[in-house]
């Protein structure tokens, strides 16, 4: 639903990388060269599975022609990062050599904290912040393609989605096609009137987010989108009373007052009045941001 923005993405995913190989050793990471040339082919090796871009990722999963048995491992090497405790993988400050000094501890919360993201791509509902170290996250990592069915993919970068603890009970074993490192789908949320109670109750209008777009569909369906955000109704209750409050004349008299001192501009007090960020690339920060906007849009609040 909302796609992970950041323009450090493919330092973070070098990072991974480097993080699982400086604890496996060269010995290690050839051998698994050597079975992964034989089981995908021979364009492919340890470093080029674990750094495997969404669609690369589809095109691996159709070349695997080995024994999924064969990568038991990579799930084991999956609850090493996915520890807090007892941490196996590391990377080496900027500054430092290879001394145990200078280590610096690698695992899913570090992973979580680098993509500095605040709510889960999948439903815009709930955050995925990181708690103190102790503590651990409140977010969950789901595989893309699942690590029962393809264990291959257990510890690939692109495969791994912070995501909230509902999507990812959700999500179990389904397979979908759009993955958040590499878009978010545009269909919109839409408020339809049914009766004159609409300004003043929730029962007065209906709230759907529904696709033609079969694999769009799909994915609202596999995390229950279209029911769970019948529990935000009145946030779109709000944003229809602010429609009527804020009107045009009402906006330049704001302006006219505050401009420049409470709010940059007219897109600045738009968002402020509804609560939300507007832009593509921030709606992430906010939960519930991409149903703001989109209602938003719809009522002419921005």
């Amino acid at each position: 639903m909302i796609r992970i923005q950041s323009e450090h993405l493919e330092k973070l995913a070098q990072n991974h990388y480097k993080a699982i190989s400086n604890y496996m050793g060269e010995k290690k990471i050839e051998k698994w060269d050597e079975q992964i040339k034989k089981d995908f082919s021979d364009n492919y090796s340890f470093k080029k599975l674990l750094l495997a871009q969404p669609h690369e990722l589809r095109i691996m999963k159709a070349l695997f022609h080995g024994e999924t048995d064969d990568y038991k491992l990579f799930k084991t090497y999956y609850s090493y990062l996915n520890s807090y405790k007892d941490v196996k993988f590391y990377l080496f400050g900027a500054e430092a050599s290879n001394s145990e000094a200078k280590r610096i501890d690698y695992n899913a919360y570090k992973l979580v904290k680098d993509l500095n993201i605040s709510t889960c791509p999948y439903c815009n509902r709930n955050t995925v912040y990181n708690l103190n170290k102790s503590d651990g996250r409140t977010s969950e990592i789901d595989h893309f393609y699942p690590k029962r069915n393809h264990p291959y993919f257990a510890i690939s970068f692109y495969n791994l989605i912070p995501s909230c603890k509902v999507c990812n009970k959700l999500k179990m074993e389904d397979e979908i096609n759009i993955n958040p490192y590499e878009e978010s789908f545009d269909e919109e949320f839409k408020f339809i009137v049914e009766n004159a109670n609409f300004y003043h109750s929730v029962d007065g209008f209906k709230l759907e987010l529904k696709s033609d777009d079969y694999e769009v569909q799909k994915q609202i369906d596999t995390f229950k989108l279209d029911d769970l955000y019948q529990n935000h109704k009145d946030i779109v209750l709000e944003l229809i009373q602010k429609q009527a409050i804020y009107n045009e004349s009402y906006l330049d008299e704001l302006l006219t007052q505050y401009e420049g001192t409470l709010f940059k501009n007219k897109e600045d007090l738009q968002g402020l009045i509804s609560g939300g960020y507007v832009s593509d690339d921030e709606i992430g920060k906010r939960p519930l941001s991409k149903l703001v906007k989109d209602i938003s849009a719809e009522l002419g609040l921005r």
